[in-house]
C-alpha cells in the first residue's frame, strides 16, 4: 500500500480493540467502496465534532442541537442527586442506563490507571470528579458515591486511587464511597454486563 493508505491505517489501529490485520481491512474495505460511500463517511466524520457536546457536569458526549452544556440525564429533575455512579467511559454510562437499574446522576472517569503508573491523575478525571464532589458537598445533597468500574486489574487499581483521594472529601462532606457487589465477576467489563448482573452487582455494593 502507498503512503496514504499506510497513514490511514495507523489512524485505524489508534481505535479501541483494532489491531494491524482490522486496520488493513478496514482500509481495503473503504478502496472497494463508491465514491460516494467514503464522501459521505468524510461529511459525517467532519460534522460529528459539530453536532456533538461534551457535558460540562458529567463529562459523556450528547446531541446537542441547541449548544446545550449540560446533557439531558444532568438536567433531569427526576434523577437522584445525592448519587453519582463513576464510570471509566460512555459506552458504560449507555450501559447502565440501558439496564434501568439506576436512577441517579454519572461521571465519566475517562480511562482507568495501568499498574504501576507514575502519574496517575494524568490518566483519568480525577481533579474534575474532585472538583464535581465538592460543589454537591458544599450543597449539603451528595450521599454516596459509587465506583461503577471493570473487575479487572486496572479498574481495581483505579478503584483504590480514587477511594484513597476522595477520604478527605467523604470525612468533610460525610458521603460514603461504595462499588459494585457480588454478581459482577471478575474480569468481566461493565459495558458488556447485562441488566440482571449489573441490577445484583448495584443493589449488594458494598
Amino acid at each position: 500500500m502507498n503512503s496514504t493508505a499506510e497513514k490511514l491505517e495507523e489512524f485505524f489501529r489508534k481505535f479501541p480493540g483494532i489491531g494491524s490485520r482490522q486496520a488493513k481491512r478496514f482500509v481495503y474495505f473503504l478502496l472497494t467502496q463508491r465514491n460516494g460511500f467514503t464522501q459521505e463517511l468524510t461529511g459525517l466524520l467532519t460534522a460529528l465534532k459539530k453536532d456533538i457536546s461534551q457535558c460540562s457536569e458529567c463529562f459523556r458526549f450528547f446531541g446537542s442541537e441547541n449548544g446545550a452544556k449540560i446533557c439531558p440525564t444532568c438536567g433531569s429533575k427526576t434523577s437522584d442527586v445525592g448519587i453519582l455512579l463513576v464510570v471509566e467511559k460512555d459506552i458504560d454510562f449507555e450501559t447502565v442506563q440501558k439496564s434501568a437499574t439506576y436512577s441517579g446522576h454519572y461521571f465519566i472517569l475517562g480511562g482507568l490507571i495501568p499498574i504501576l503508573e507514575k502519574e496517575p491523575a494524568n490518566k483519568i478525571r480525577i481533579k474534575e470528579l474532585v472538583e464535581r464532589i465538592k460543589r454537591d458537598g458544599e450543597k449539603g445533597i451528595l450521599k454516596e458515591i459509587i465506583l461503577a468500574l471493570s473487575v479487572n486489574a486496572e479498574g481495581e487499581n483505579t478503584a483504590g486511587y480514587v477511594r484513597k483521594t476522595l477520604e478527605p472529601l467523604a470525612i468533610k462532606y460525610g458521603f460514603k464511597t461504595t462499588a459494585l457487589g457480588r454478581g459482577f465477576s471478575t474480569g468481566l467489563e461493565l459495558e458488556y454486563s447485562d441488566a440482571d448482573t449489573l441490577g445484583n452487582a448495584l443493589k449488594n455494593r458494598q
